[in-house]
């Protein structure tokens, strides 16, 4: 990946710099359980979390289902609002459709706690909202820039996407913090 787009950007934020340069590597290659929920309240600062997100990681307790549920719910609503709203070319139609059974699919293994197979789900669903919003640009290899200068927020999201690999292997916290930690970002979005 092209993390220079970010280093040497000086409007970029540190926070971000800092975490496409140190924390989001260690967050791939950790399988510390606490570590990965440091790694991830500091991602979650990155992706411009207000304080909202640290319940969702929390020990496990009746606040963090509580919270979970919450950001779940919203990213559902947010992103199937997002590409019913999205306009799109004819050929794309049945594509469109398709993504909003494939956002109630991830949605539902979200809600029974499926991080593997929402890891699994959640990247190739989020390549294609992607793509019915930028069309065939955002498969070019000069897109991260292109995300980057239009906002920077969503550039540094499409980076974090795209360094994730959908790792079976990963014990089901980091999966479902990866997860989270997306649906972070586009509930808010």
């Amino acid at each position: 990946m092209q993390i220079s787009i970010f280093e040497n950007d000086n409007s970029m934020p540190e926070v971000v710099k800092q975490a496409v340069t140190s924390i989001l590597p260690a967050f791939v290659k950790t399988t510390d359980d606490t570590e990965i929920a440091s790694l991830t309240v500091q991602l979650a600062l990155a992706f411009g979390d207000q304080g909202l997100f640290p319940p969702v990681v929390a020990a496990k307790d009746a606040g963090r289902e509580e919270a979970e549920k919450k950001l779940v719910a919203s990213f559902q609503r947010n992103l199937q609002l997002l590409v019913q709203k999205t306009w799109v070319e004819k050929a794309d139609e049945a594509m469109k459709e398709e993504m909003l059974q494939r956002i109630d699919a991830l949605s539902k293994n979200l809600f029974n706690r499926d991080y593997h197979s929402s890891l699994s789900d959640f990247l190739p669903v989020l390549h294609d909202v992607v793509y019915l919003l930028f069309g065939t640009l955002a498969r070019s290899d000069s897109f991260l820039e292109y995300a980057v200068r239009i906002d920077p927020d969503f550039g540094f999201f499409w980076y974090y996407i795209n360094s994730l690999p959908p790792h079976k292997e990963w014990s089901e916290e980091k999966c479902r913090s990866a997860v989270l930690l997306g649906i972070c970002f586009l509930a808010n979005f």
